[in-house]
């Protein structure tokens, strides 16, 4: 008799898989028709119900998925990406890209510039087109993180997309097309910017305007640029110096290194994002040796650098970054770990799933993505 109603259980249970598959099956449909039809509530208690009947599911996930996206939940659409047994193996770059475009919609300013900086200092090819729209967001940090981000891509036809935001209402905009323009190294920018120099009223637009003449080789700019090295500001000599690096005068790098020990937060940051920029490892050490500074900004600027550097003497220091108490640096030292190329970043990022930021959830999804993680 136990024997038989052992029999029986296992019937039971193998004509009730049976008949539910197909029944699940057509349920995931149904949900995907109503979340592309927008249809947000029925679909929430339908993917409810499957992830009830089918928690492992790789489908019903990659519905939660949307479905938290929809409603602007990254935090739950980043958990569901952690639920899958095998991250490496069932998370596809569809997810990771809705993930981030979820964090493109998000309503928290930071987890957008975030995330937009993370998609351009990794060139993820599928978020280009949600970058290249954040140049008309309402928001101008936004804007700016677009403008940054662009010229990382190095694509063809880039200065003339960026080339409007020279007329952007915001100054730091318009700065940071400047900053952009000197990356890109099209000198048609020295044409197309001529007006600036004479109609800019703002101090900070108009210094980054005779940076970005001196290094595309406007006549006469780098003695302006060398002016500033005897500047009341220590900020302002360290941004000359590093801007007659880049015009060939090696000898003021010098100049530039010496900015890491300014009094000025600010000072101390352009020094340490700049030294990245020219991959000046021979200040490594002094630069890894900030990473202690008492400002949040200069941390940040310490990851930055030692990312930009390419160094993997660095990674150490990035390591210890990634559990500083400012969210922001977090943010910097995951993406650097990412440029630096370690072999365990996507286990570092996969952990970074659960950071209490959006902002750093973000960014680790970004690096998945980037790391090659998402399309195996």
């Amino acid at each position: 008799m136990m024997r038989l109603g052992w029999f029986l259980w296992w019937c039971a249970v193998a004509l009730t898989a049976v008949s539910c598959r197909p029944g699940v099956a057509a349920a995931k449909r149904n949900a995907a028709r109503l979340l592309d039809a927008g249809r947000i509530d029925s679909a929430e208690k339908l993917v409810s119900s499957l992830a009830g009947r089918c928690p492992n599911d790789t489908g019903v996930l990659a519905l939660q998925v949307r479905l938290y996206s929809a409603e602007r939940r990254l935090l739950d659409a980043t958990a569901a990406l952690r639920r899958h047994d095998s991250l490496a193996g069932a998370l596809d770059s569809s997810l990771a890209v809705t993930v981030l475009q979820s964090a493109l919609k998000d309503e928290d300013e930071q987890v957008i510039v975030c995330a937009i900086g993370a998609c351009g200092e990794l060139a993820l090819a599928p978020m280009f087109e949600s970058v290249r729209a954040a140049l008309s967001n309402r928001s101008p940090f936004v804007r700016c993180a677009a403008v940054y981000a662009l010229p990382r891509y190095g694509r063809d036809s880039m200065t003339l997309l960026l080339a409007p935001m020279m007329l952007d209402d915001h100054p730091a905009v318009r700065a940071e097309m400047l900053k952009s323009a000197v990356r890109l190294g099209d000198t048609s920018m020295l044409q197309l910017t001529r007006a600036l120099g004479y109609l800019e009223t703002n101090d900070y637009v108009k210094w980054n305007y005779i940076v970005m003449c001196a290094v595309l080789g406007h006549s006469g700019m780098a003695d302006r640029v060398r002016h500033e090295l005897s500047a009341g500001y220590d900020v302002l000599r360290t941004e000359a110096a590093a801007t007659l690096v880049r015009i060939g005068e090696k000898q003021r790098l010098g100049y530039v290194a010496a900015g890491l020990h300014s009094s000025e937060a600010v000072a101390r940051g352009a020094a340490a994002s700049a030294l990245g920029d020219l991959h000046a490892t021979e200040y490594l050490d002094p630069l890894a040796n900030c990473a202690r500074d008492s400002d949040a900004g200069v941390r940040e600027e310490v990851a930055y650098g030692l990312g930009e550097m390419g160094d993997e003497r660095g990674a150490g220091t990035v390591r210890t970054l990634l559990t500083d108490r400012k969210e922001t640096v977090r943010v910097r030292a995951l993406i650097a770990l990412a440029r630096l190329r370690q072999p365990d970043v996507d286990r570092i990022a996969t952990a970074a799933l659960a950071d209490s930021s959006r902002s750093v959830r973000a960014t680790a999804v970004a690096v998945l993505l980037a790391s090659g993680t998402a399309t195996h």
